[in-house]
């Protein structure tokens, strides 16, 4: 099984992957800042790093300068409340593969580090975890969406504006899942 190092100083958001991530066939390791996270990566052995940017001590920019000059060289997905294209470009020019906003969720971050590690994750995480992750996602969205249009009491634009998506969007979804 590959393992994640999540890196955030976030306790509830730790705790959350932690229990989560197995499902998804990962071991994970957490470190709550950049300095933690260099001793993990010294004493255990990682395949992937997910890092939020801000943290006290040494937040994710250092840590992955850190890794560069150390010659560490991981797939990287960078996580972030504050997305700001500046520090995007910095993170993806050393290093990290992919870059995702706060808040998301385990599915997210899971097809996030798909994309950053295609064939660890293909050879070691889905025939582990037994079930197609792209229909998991989709009976998860369309649950999404009913709730939302349930909230919304029908109002497709109201339903839209509480996912956070277009009404166009919103129409194409609908369409998909015959809703």
């Amino acid at each position: 099984m590959p393992t994640m190092l999540i890196v955030d100083d976030e306790p509830r958001l730790l705790r959350v992957l932690r229990l989560g991530l197995p499902e998804y066939g990962f071991n994970v390791l957490t470190a709550a800042n950049g300095e933690e996270a260099l001793k993990v990566l010294f004493d255990k052995q990682v395949d992937v790093v997910v890092t939020d940017v801000r943290m006290p001590v040494m937040g994710g920019v250092e840590l992955i300068y850190e890794m560069e000059r150390l010659g560490i060289k991981l797939p990287i997905v960078v996580t972030t409340a504050y997305a700001d294209v500046d520090t995007a470009v910095k993170t993806l020019k050393h290093g990290a593969c992919d870059y995702i906003r706060k808040p998301f969720s385990v599915e997210e971050l899971v097809q996030s580090v798909s994309k950053a590690m295609p064939k660890v994750f293909a050879e070691n995480v889905l025939p582990q975890a037994g079930f197609d992750l792209q229909a998991q996602i989709d009976i998860k969205e369309k649950e999404a969406i009913q709730k939302a249009l349930y909230a919304a009491g029908g109002v497709k634009a109201e339903a839209a504006r509480l996912l956070g998506i277009s009404e166009r969007n919103l129409w194409y979804k609908l369409k998909k899942y015959g809703l």
